[in-house]
């Protein structure tokens, strides 16, 4: 018994030796963050504002929400606004008053009812600034009479250069993204190039590229009402909208 046991440990232990473990390098690599930035001339214009109404009961604060919103959209429809540009984010529910919602906790005093409204501004209506300014006001002016407010959460006051309820953007940032892209790898590899000297070795080639744009900068908290629109990148600026973005480029060498 002991003789057969201590043959078959041995055959067990050439069977491990006769099958070795593969085990993979890791390639040698250089890692560089670059960014890149191009410019655009923004296409498109975004007026966001709010319909917000409070009662003691929901129900009662979503059929004065309704009437907000009924009224605000047939006063864009009257103002020549069509279907396309009018956009509404769909009734919201939230507590109001003094009391926190919560299991175990104050009941809240009423409630809060909004609907986020966006209207976009697009084309040739942008290219007269102060056309385009007296049409934003008279929008403005007319919705306030309706009870239209400015939204919770308006563009970035700290990322944007000051709070407003107009953004600009760009319908198709493909353009300005291939330029920024390609602004990023040029200054990716000169960086490369130069740890490489120091390091006595010589770039053969790319491993990887990771990218990320760098849209909308909010500060943090509440989501931003913009979130809900299609589109990148945002600016408070008519005269340009910036398109960063952000590689992460791997090089190999030898």
């Amino acid at each position: 018994m002991i003789c057969r046991t201590i043959l078959s440990g041995v055959a067990g232990a050439a069977m491990l030796f006769a099958t070795p473990a593969v085990v993979e390098s890791e390639p040698t690599l250089i890692s560089v963050a670059s960014t890149g930035k191009a410019v655009a001339k923004p296409d498109l214009a975004v007026v966001f504002l709010s319909a917000r109404s409070s009662a003691p009961l929901a129900a009662d604060a979503l059929e004065q929400n309704k009437k907000k919103v009924q009224e605000m959209s047939a006063r864009l429809t009257a103002m020549g606004y069509k279907d396309g540009q009018v956009r509404w984010s769909g009734h919201r529910f939230s507590p109001a008053g003094q009391g926190m919602y919560y299991p175990g906790g104050q009941r809240p005093t009423g409630f809060d009812v909004y609907n986020n409204l966006f209207v976009l501004i697009e084309g040739t209506e942008l290219k007269n600034l102060n056309d385009f300014n007296a049409k934003v006001s008279t929008l403005l002016d007319e919705l306030s009479k309706l009870g239209a407010s400015p939204n919770m959460m308006p563009i970035s006051s700290m990322s944007m250069g000051g709070a407003s309820v107009v953004a600009f953007s760009l319908k198709d940032a493909a353009a300005a993204e291939r330029e920024a892209y390609q602004q990023a790898m040029d200054r990716a590899r000169p960086i490369a190039e130069d740890i490489a000297k120091r390091m006595k070795v010589q770039i053969t080639g790319i491993a990887s590229v990771n990218s990320t744009s760098m849209g909308r900068m909010v500060v943090g908290g509440p989501p931003n009402p913009l979130d809900e629109l299609p589109y990148e990148y945002i600016s408070s600026s008519i005269d340009e909208v910036p398109v960063r973005v952000r590689l992460d480029v791997r090089f190999s060498y030898k």
